[in-house]
């Protein structure tokens, strides 16, 4: 016999599809339930399976070998209608079954028990569920065993949209973060444009370069998947348009970036050092608004260094002050290094600077 449609059919199938289950790859999670689950119960067969349109879809099983049946021979398509656990003790007893040809065959499946899967609508979805090929009963330690495996799939399923939901919502605010970020630098920019005060076009232009730059940081955690890790030609090709805007006219800016990949704790102590360096070039160093600053990243995580050269005006004694780090822009970027582990050592090209920031493993 075939199973009737759930009375609230339409909104029990919208259910399951917001679970978002049919048609995944098996997961061990739900591979060690039904193990479990036929270990107990003693049986050969358990499942965990769903109740879809035109078909009965295994999400996991033990003893079955496929992942679906029709729903014309669908056990489980009778027990969701019933209640929140059925034992069919011999299912050829029983009129709904006595003639489907998974029971009625040769080894056919005589036994069956299942402790319904229900959405947080309080629908039916499906069921876990164990067989056996001839007529028996569960003890009550074996049904409640079932009972409290099948809240364990529902946990699972529940956990599962919880975190697609929290990923959502967080693609959305670094999405909004990331917007905001570039609108409040082009509005900086936009101001600098405007100013006729030397003085407060260069802080606007500088603050506005460093919001860019954080915000390309961000545009590029906001792909990244967790636990991933920052494409940095990827991250410095997006901020060398942002810090282009804080050069000079007759100024050049160039990335040399050997490193492929880095954490994005590295990505972003990279990102603020080169911040601190080209605002530190455009304010002392190309005071003639001529000159090119130069940045060489190589090496990996745990071995990397970070080369900035500019061909401005600088000198030894220069260096010496930026050695001391008597500077607000040279403490911020040997702050950085030490939080990276690594050190921080000014020179100069005569004329111009170099600041070489390095972490070698031993």
């Amino acid at each position: 016999m075939k199973p009737d449609l759930h009375p609230q059919e339409d909104e029990r199938l919208r259910e399951l599809r917001r679970y978002g289950i049919l048609d995944t790859e098996r997961e061990r999670d739900f591979d060690e339930l039904v193990e479990l689950a036929s270990e107990i119960c003693e049986v050969p067969v358990s499942v965990v399976n769903f109740i879809d349109e035109g078909r009965q879809w295994f999400k996991a099983e033990v003893g079955l070998g496929v992942r679906s049946t029709p729903i014309e021979t669908s056990l489980c398509g009778h027990v969701i209608l019933q209640g929140d656990f059925v034992e069919i003790p011999d299912t050829l007893k029983d009129e709904r079954m006595a003639d489907n040809p998974l029971c009625a065959s040769d080894g056919g499946f005589r036994f069956y028990a299942g402790a319904v899967l229900k959405g947080a609508n309080g629908l039916p979805l499906g069921t876990l569920c164990v067989l056996d090929n001839k007529p028996r009963t569960l003890t009550d330690r074996q049904k409640h065993v079932l009972r409290v495996l099948s809240k364990h799939v529902m946990r699972e399923l529940n956990l599962k949209v919880a975190l697609e939901q929290e990923q959502m919502l967080r693609q959305e605010v670094d999405h909004r973060v990331k917007n905001s970020l570039a609108s409040i630098g082009a509005l900086l920019s936009m101001k600098a444009r405007n100013t006729t005060d030397d003085a407060v076009r260069l802080a606007l232009q500088d603050t506005s370069a460093r919001i860019r730059s954080l915000a390309s940081l961000h545009a590029e955690l906001h792909e990244l998947e967790q636990g991933g890790m920052v494409d940095l030609r990827s991250l410095f090709d997006r901020a060398a348009i942002d810090l282009k805007h804080l050069m000079p006219d007759g100024a050049e800016l160039a990335f040399d970036v050997e490193c492929q990949k880095a954490s994005p704790e590295l990505a972003n102590g990279l990102l603020l050092i080169v911040n601190e360096f080209v605002s530190n070039s455009v304010k002392h160093g190309l005071k003639d608004g001529q000159g090119t600053v130069d940045i060489i990243i190589r090496g990996l995580d745990d071995d990397w260094s970070i080369v900035c050269n500019d061909n401005g005006t600088a000198t030894e004694l220069d260096a010496e002050h930026a050695a001391s780090a008597s500077g607000l822009g040279t403490r911020v970027i040997k702050s950085i290094a030490s939080s990276l582990s690594a050190t921080a050592h000014w020179h100069s090209n005569a004329p111009g600077m170099q600041l070489r920031v390095a972490r070698q493993t031993a």
